[in-house]
């Protein structure tokens, strides 16, 4: 199954940590993840960016990465024990289909764009 990643949705960074933070989730603007591996490998370098961030700016609150699972993904990351400064939000969903070109006179063919 593919993935899409949808825009992420920052937040106005108090510090240098979280300005880089999201100069790099930027960077992930309507990204498509091919499969279930590359999607986990991603959620494991927003930890490891999160990490690297921690330890170059040490004199800054941790941050804390959050994952919650449903029909989506969605990836939050803030300030550790400060929930309410989140840093970004960004939100993985399943691709339900793709729409490919093809030269049927018939509408019913066209309907939905699912495969």
């Amino acid at each position: 199954m593919k993935f899409f990643i949808d825009e992420p949705k920052t937040y106005l960074s108090v510090n240098n940590k979280g300005r880089a933070m999201n100069k790099w989730i930027s960077t992930f603007t309507h990204v498509l993840i091919p499969d279930e591996l590359s999607r986990d490998a991603f959620i494991e370098a927003v930890r490891a960016k999160a990490s690297m961030l921690d330890e170059e700016f040490p004199r800054t609150k941790p941050l804390h990465v959050d994952v919650l699972r449903g029909n989506y993904i969605q990836i939050s990351v803030y300030p550790d024990k400060n929930q309410f400064n989140t840093v970004f939000i960004i939100h993985i969903y399943p691709v339900r289909g793709e729409f490919r070109f093809c030269e049927a006179s018939d509408p019913k063919m066209l309907e939905g764009g699912l495969r």
